[in-house]
């Protein structure tokens, strides 16, 4: 979309006028005066037709909607992404879980770490508790909130 302004009236003849009223060709002259006469824009709706269609409207209106529009578009919604660990990890497999979590928080997702015990491993819940304790030392740019229970849960949130 463009505006036509009075230089553009020796390039381009006439316009197809459209409207609410109004579906005719007119001089382009014309057509910028009742633009003017509303306060408005003649604005070009296609330039690929014989004569280009023009509409009377208002211009920064049309941008401020677009631009409105392209925002909504590319917002990003927050999800709440979930890490579960084992009690027996590994420091190499920790250390790819924290990865992980890191990505997930830079993008701006909520990140739910859970401590899974099986069998005899529920014996030692400080277990879980420390390695919990392991990952929330690594993860030093989000807010943290502990999940008081029998199971060792953490939520990260990224901060602002």
């Amino acid at each position: 979309m463009q505006v036509i302004t009075r230089a553009m009236v020796r390039t381009i003849s006439s316009v197809r006028l459209i409207g609410d009223e109004a579906n005719e060709i007119v001089s382009t002259a014309i057509a910028l005066d009742k633009a003017e006469a509303e306060g408005l824009d003649l604005v070009i709706v296609s330039d690929k037709s014989s004569p280009p269609v023009a509409r009377i409207q208002d211009f920064k209106k049309i941008q401020y909607e677009q631009k409105k529009a392209k925002a909504k578009q590319t917002k990003h919604r927050q999800d709440l992404k979930e890490i579960q660990l084992k009690a027996n990890i590994t420091d190499h497999d920790l250390q790819t879980k924290v990865n992980s979590a890191i990505k997930f928080l830079e993008r701006g997702d909520k990140v739910k770490v859970t401590v899974r015990l099986k069998g005899r491993e529920r014996d030692l819940p400080e277990r879980a508790h420390q390695l919990l304790d392991k990952m929330i030392a690594s993860l030093p740019m989000a807010k943290v909130s502990k999940v008081p229970g029998p199971i060792a849960t953490a939520l990260f949130e990224p901060s602002k």
